[in-house]
């Protein structure tokens, strides 16, 4: 049986808190790799030490939006879970020192975070980094790092302070 996710609550109990900016995903193993996962009877799996758990969650406050995803273990991951945090976490810190000139889109930039899971033949379905609005949707534009965003004419180059929420997952869990 499904019950709402201790994020639900802690983040509704904050003072400036006006609701949940989108509702939690909590999955675990291979429900973690969904992207928007939802709870479901026949799909629920309980924490275990065995493998990893994803939790997103995000609250609309009266100072801005947030947006926070974290996977956690409870045991000891095996060596390929180990790569792949490890990867992803390389190309979250190769993205986040890199320099880039004036003028570039987001999708320009997006192959930075990836090149550590490329290099050994990894990749992720969906988007790296996303803007986050207040009050308005929580990939909110014009920014977007993604090889998978269609270009539009609401675009906008990359900027000084511009901030992103990252969004890495992978499809399939070990």
């Amino acid at each position: 049986m499904y019950t709402r996710p201790w994020s639900d609550v802690s983040t509704s109990a904050a003072a400036l808190n006006r609701g949940l900016s989108f509702p939690s995903i909590s999955g675990v193993g291979p429900n973690g790799a969904i992207i928007h996962y939802r709870p479901a009877n026949d799909t629920d799996r309980p924490i275990t030490t065995t493998e990893t758990y994803l939790l997103d969650s995000g609250g609309q406050y009266l100072d801005g939006t947030t947006d926070v995803t974290r996977t956690m273990h409870y045991g000891q991951p095996s060596a390929y879970v180990m790569e792949c945090y490890t990867r992803v976490l390389m190309g979250a810190i190769d993205l986040a020192v890199m320099v880039w000139p004036e003028g570039l889109y987001g999708r320009q930039i997006d192959m930075a975070a990836r090149a550590p899971l490329w290099s050994v033949g990894l990749e992720y379905r969906h988007g790296t980094g996303h803007g986050i609005g207040a009050y308005l949707s929580v990939h909110e534009g014009p920014g977007r790092i993604s090889l998978y965003h269609e270009p539009t004419v609401n675009d906008e180059t990359l900027y000084a302070y511009m901030f992103f929420s990252d969004g890495e997952s992978e499809e399939d869990s070990p």
